[in-house]
């Protein structure tokens, strides 16, 4: 008749142990509360930072206006002219939507540098995918034409297809 009243105190036991350890648990968990607090702020910092990153329009031909505009006025700051600017059509590049901008320019190498690293260091997150360069003067051999083909990003994923059975 005693086993099993010795058996449940024992449960019970095992029970009220688990309990005290799981609220000690929680215990440090709050204890790193500030920890946690200066988590989320770095990474809402992060995020914020992420999506300054993406071209701001949502749909792909108001993207490829706004990095056009952008290649026009780095075109402008670094005296590189633009001779002919077609848009293709957008693609997912590792599950981003990527727009993709191919630019005839007429400059310099100098001016051709500086507009390519203007480019690269731009806070919109552009790749240069392609580039090819030419002489255009036999007698200035600085002078060039040069066609590049440039990738922005729309902060958009590409949706999983579901397997339809």
């Amino acid at each position: 008749a005693v086993q099993p009243m010795y058996v449940k105190q024992g449960t019970v036991e095992k029970k009220i142990q688990d309990k005290i350890l799981f609220i000690q648990k929680y215990q440090e968990i709050l204890k790193q509360k500030t920890y946690y607090k200066a988590k989320s702020i770095e990474n809402k910092s992060i995020n914020t930072t992420l999506n300054q990153r993406f071209l701001n329009a949502t749909k792909p031909a108001l993207a490829a206006a706004s990095q056009q505009s952008l290649l026009e006025e780095l075109a402008r700051q670094t005296g590189v002219n633009i001779v002919r600017v077609r848009v293709d059509k957008p693609k997912y590049i590792e599950n981003l939507l990527s727009i993709s901008t191919q630019v005839a320019v007429r400059s310099t190498l100098r001016n051709l540098t500086r507009f390519i690293h203007m480019l690269e260091s731009n806070k919109k997150f552009m790749i240069i995918e392609e580039i090819s360069a030419q002489r255009i003067n036999n007698t200035n051999l600085e002078e060039l034409q040069t066609r590049i083909t440039i990738s922005g990003f729309i902060k958009k994923m590409e949706e999983k297809k579901a397997n339809k059975i």
